[in-house]
């Protein structure tokens, strides 16, 4: 909702573009159940069949469809948002991205900037958690497939626009 919220500050004169590092969907939904530390009292596949799974968070954000059902004009809204208000980047390509991000918006940095972001890209970045791994096709892969589909597409949408 804050896209739509900040492009009112933008126009045909004052243009804008944010960035954004997109993860696949299946990992960041996983991801997201561990850091929620809630995996000591309910399993991933209960989660998974839960109704408080996420469900297509990118899709639901770029198309301003918070809550309900989402439709094939949401996730072509989504996409259309994200191809000509993004710069993408690739959750699984942090430092090619964060180079993309540099070039685009003429960064300028010092070398001690610069080793405190290659650090902080390549292996020390704040909330990274080693967990189990879905493995894809299982039980629990589909489970998450089938609530984040419209991401899925929105997935595979950024990897072409990466």
């Amino acid at each position: 909702q804050y896209i739509y919220s900040a492009s009112t500050l933008f126009s045909s004169n004052r243009r804008g573009r944010c960035f954004t590092i997109i993860r696949h969907p299946i990992e960041r939904v996983q991801s997201l159940f561990y850091s929620l530390s809630i995996s000591e009292h309910i399993s991933l596949e209960m989660w998974a069949r839960s109704r408080r799974v996420e469900s297509n968070r990118l899709t639901r954000f770029l198309s301003n469809q918070l809550e309900g059902e989402l439709t094939q004009n949401h996730l072509n809204t989504a996409k259309e948002v994200l191809r000509r208000k993004c710069i993408v980047g690739l959750f699984e390509e942090k430092v090619d991205s964060w180079q993309r991000f540099q070039r685009y918006f003429s960064m300028k940095l010092q070398s001690k900037d610069t080793e405190c972001i290659d650090r902080y890209l390549s292996y020390d970045w704040k909330n990274k958690r080693l967990h189990p791994t879905v493995e894809e096709g299982s039980t629990v892969w589909n489970l998450l497939f089938s609530q984040n589909e419209f991401d899925m597409e929105m997935y595979h949408y950024a990897l072409s626009l990466f």
